[in-house]
């Protein structure tokens, strides 16, 4: 005989969002245009992108994600690195990503009446320090959520084990019961072997039928 936990989802006491791609528009399509108005050389790009994986701990990019270099030292490495690609992570330049990710109303309603149905809401997202203010400036994350880890303050990033476990101590939750929304699968799959639920984003409107669904099931 199936034990209830065996037999049925534990259920969903708090729904947790990344930003990028969860909250605001997806910001793939955003950094293509972004690097083609800079002239960003294309096949070193493509190079480069190939090299990276986001679950090295020890790239310049997972550093600067854990507060563990400056902006201002991520900046110069990028740009001896491959000129024009350190653009759009300064906020001083026209071509920053962060200024171009727009936030998307319709996600932001429905986090607001995950809140008045009880649910426990939080902000789980890997970040840069000095584009915090950009975020919270478009976004008043203080009113939409009871929890908000941001990589760059914590000096942990995902798809580490370890913010996963310092989510949940914020929560004061066990991870059957948390429901985490992140765009990139790779942060997912890590979410899902710590024991969170756990769905991909490709798009923020149309993946609320599915988050909808969970919160029914659980």
């Amino acid at each position: 005989m199936k034990t209830k936990s065996e037999s049925a989802p534990a259920k969903i006491k708090a729904v947790v969002f990344d930003w990028g791609g969860v909250i605001t528009i997806p910001p793939g399509p955003v950094i293509e245009k972004l690097y083609r108005d800079i002239n960003v050389d294309q096949e070193q790009l493509r190079i480069r992108r190939a090299e990276y994986r986001d679950d090295d701990p020890n790239s310049q990019f997972a550093k600067l994600e854990r507060g563990e270099l400056s902006l201002k030292e991520y900046l110069a490495w990028s740009r001896s690195d491959l000129p024009g690609a350190e653009s759009i992570w300064d906020p001083q330049s026209p071509h920053f990503l962060f200024a171009h990710l727009t936030v998307v109303p319709e996600v932001v309603d429905r986090i607001f009446r995950l809140r008045k149905r009880g649910l426990v809401t939080g902000l789980l997202t890997n970040n840069i320090a000095e584009a915090w203010p950009a975020v919270t400036d478009g976004l008043d994350v203080e009113r939409l959520f009871d929890v908000v880890v941001n990589s760059a303050f914590v000096g942990m990033r995902k798809p580490e084990d370890r913010i996963y476990a310092y989510l949940l101590e914020q929560l004061k939750m066990g991870p059957e019961s948390v429901l985490f929304l992140d765009d990139n699968r790779v942060n997912i799959d890590a979410a899902r072997a710590f024991g969170l639920q756990a769905i991909q984003v490709k798009q923020p409107v149309a993946v609320w039928a599915e988050i909808e669904q969970v919160l029914q099931d659980s």
